[in-house]
């Protein structure tokens, strides 16, 4: 095995928790060095592929090794897009968040901070606004659309959010983005096409991720961002397979390529690759899940989403009073997808529903309450 980082095996999806501070740093640990070992499993840490040779069959790394295979898996994620804005160079103090190293830099800045600025509408922005704001630190967040998510959630799930954030004390500055930054007394600056003027002392951000394809481009493998593969998690090279975020693969669900960033996701592929690079012949098909707090409530987001299949049918039902919503999203007359904020009940029997792949014959509002969901 071959990892980038310089840690074993941790729990990326306890990251947004860690950062909260509800759960301690060891805690985010799922594996030690010695349990490769007591596996069989050599690992070499802080060291990265930078060629496959797909005719010799062997990985070529940064440390100047050449590792021969028989089945080889690519999965090799992505990195954080570097900040797109003009002058964030002149910025002391700038973090992403996708590892243990980059959270702890956070939680460093954050706790001796007055304020953090928070960049992006994705779901990496919004768990650094929310961890911050947790850990009792001002947070603004700036976005170029009109809500967080703004193309799975639709403008009253987007206000939903929005009011929760507000009422836990995250500042929002939305359908805006920066043009300038400075030093104003000893901080920084922040200053908006809109006309906003943000002090803070330290910027996170969520762009996207630049896929890690450097090692496969010139091996010919299919690229569309990611590695592109079959069902079975197959690419178009012999013997290497792919899987996790970097992995677009044939989605038995909408029938077409997909790519998915979830932990979750990334697990499922693993086993179905493992699987068949020890021979097995298997299809991948799984319901992807998400779920986290949403700023003292909860939003989980399940199966396929219109960022994904924009032309999908809905149904929802939503309060701002109770602070709920639910929308449920339909492909052909199959559950495909769904998305809640507020207290998720009855979220496993709409997971099992959409597994099933079955057409809904009765009306698909009645999916919306979870009285309707019971065995």
């Amino acid at each position: 095995m071959v990892a980038a980082e310089r840690h074993p095996l941790y729990n990326r999806v306890a990251l947004p928790r860690y950062l909260r501070g509800q759960v301690r740093r060891e805690k985010v640990f799922m594996r030690t060095a010695e349990d490769y070992a007591a596996k069989g499993i050599e690992i070499h840490f802080e060291t990265w592929a930078t060629e496959v040779d797909a005719q010799a069959k062997v990985v070529r790394t940064n440390r100047g090794q050449e590792l021969p295979y028989d089945a080889l898996l690519v999965a090799t994620g992505g990195r954080p897009k570097p900040p797109p804005w003009a002058g964030v160079e002149d910025v002391d103090h700038v973090l992403g968040f996708q590892t243990i190293d980059d959270t702890d830099a956070i939680i460093e800045r954050a706790d001796t901070s007055e304020r953090t600025l928070v960049m992006g509408g994705s779901f990496i922005g919004y768990e650094i606004a929310e961890g911050v704001v947790h850990r009792g630190r001002g947070v603004t967040w700036i976005m170029r659309g009109p809500w967080f998510l703004r193309y799975v959630l639709d403008e009253e799930g987007g206000t939903l959010c929005r009011q929760l954030g507000e009422a836990a004390g995250c500042q929002f500055i939305v359908n805006d983005e920066v043009k300038r930054f400075s030093r104003h007394n000893g901080r920084f600056q922040a200053e908006t096409q809109g006309g906003e003027k943000v002090l803070f002392d330290t910027l996170t951000y969520g762009v996207g991720l630049d896929y890690y394809v450097e090692p496969v481009a010139r091996a010919g493998v299919e690229l569309r961002k990611g590695i592109v593969c079959d069902a079975k998690l197959r690419t178009a090279l012999p013997d290497v397979y792919t899987a996790g975020d970097i992995a677009v693969f044939f989605d038995l669900m909408v029938g077409k390529h997909n790519q998915m960033g979830t932990w979750d996701n990334a697990e499922a592929h693993g086993k179905v690759a493992a699987h068949n690079m020890a021979g097995a012949d298997e299809d991948f098909f799984d319901v992807p899940t998400y779920t986290t707090t949403m700023f003292g409530s909860t939003l989980a987001v399940m199966g396929v989403t219109p960022d994904v299949q924009p032309d999908l049918d809905s149904v929802r039902t939503y309060s701002f009073e109770e602070k709920f919503f639910r929308k449920l999203f339909f492909l052909e007359d199959r559950l495909v997808g769904a998305i809640m904020i507020g207290p998720p009940k009855g979220r496993k029997k709409l997971i099992e529903i959409m597994r099933s792949r079955q057409k809904i014959e009765r009306p698909k509002e009645e999916l919306l309450d979870p009285a309707n969901l019971k065995d």
